[in-house]
């Protein structure tokens, strides 16, 4: 499993590279792919939401922020993706008020990417954001979130609308946990590890994985869809930024959990979505 990572020198390169590529790009034509747009409803809004990238640099902060070319999002889920956006800029932007250019570990710096991550089938739209956010440390945080647009209805799907009931997050938590623990067990035997030493990572990182698991909506909120070979949506996949179920240099976690596990605690309105 790749790991990810989010060095401050990182971001700062991206940062450079955003911006560098962006004055380039002001000096040619329009291209070809436009920028996200979303044609705003006159119920919800007299202005339309348009995502259009972000290049920003002042002496205490640098930012840097790109959707997703050429993709037509329903306005609900644009005014969400902007809605982080505008409030992980405004994370930055408060961190970095009180300092001024010298100051020790400024400019503070922001990276984040949205990107289309599912073709449009069995009526979602998943676009994920992911990014990091130095403000002072030796680390930046993680900017991790999953939009899962349910086209049907119009809304997004969150965690906390997705089984009725305590026992459906039971099984989702036994499900993921079985999944993390056997992916370490699986990449230490890759490694060639022994059996012992195999045996005492896996004690030692269950408590940190069930302490990340805890069967509750807020532990599982990033979600991505599983899409098989028919384009037919079979399950999910939880996503768990670094800290949560693993070290920091462990990066992003994911495990699968098959519709299987969770179909019968389901909510009623989003069956049709796995039929």
């Amino acid at each position: 499993m790749p790991k990810d990572d989010f060095p401050r020198a990182k971001s700062i390169v991206v940062m450079l590279a955003c911006t560098a590529a962006l004055i380039v790009a002001c000096k040619r034509e329009a291209p070809a792919n436009a920028p996200a747009i979303a044609t705003a409803q006159p119920a919800t809004a007299s202005v339309p939401v348009v995502l259009q990238d972000q290049v920003e640099h002042t002496p205490t902060w640098l930012l840097g922020i790109t959707y997703p070319k050429g993709v037509a999002l329903p306005p609900g889920l644009a005014q969400e993706i902007k809605a982080y956006a505008d409030a992980s800029r405004k994370r930055l932007v408060d961190a970095a008020a009180p300092h001024k250019a010298g100051d020790a570990g400024v400019p503070y710096d922001m990276s984040l990417e949205f990107r289309q991550i599912a073709p449009q089938a069995q009526g979602l739209i998943a676009v994920a954001a992911d990014g990091s956010l130095y403000s002072g440390g030796a680390q930046g945080d993680p900017l991790i979130r999953r939009f899962l647009w349910n086209t049907r209805s119009g809304g997004l799907i969150r965690a906390q609308d997705l089984v009725t009931g305590d026992a459906g997050w039971v099984a989702i938590s036994n499900s993921v946990r079985e999944t993390l623990l056997g992916q370490i067990r699986t990449r230490m035997e890759d490694d060639k590890q022994v059996p012992e030493d195999i045996g005492k990572a896996i004690a030692r990182m269950k408590p940190i994985v069930e302490a990340g698991t805890t069967p509750a909506a807020s532990e599982f909120s990033e979600f991505e869809p599983m899409i098989d070979a028919q384009g037919k949506l079979v399950g999910l996949t939880f996503v768990f930024p670094p800290y949560q179920v693993a070290g920091y240099s462990d990066g992003i976690q994911r495990a699968d959990v098959p519709v299987a596990v969770f179909q019968q605690y389901l909510n009623p309105k989003y069956r049709a979505l796995f039929e």
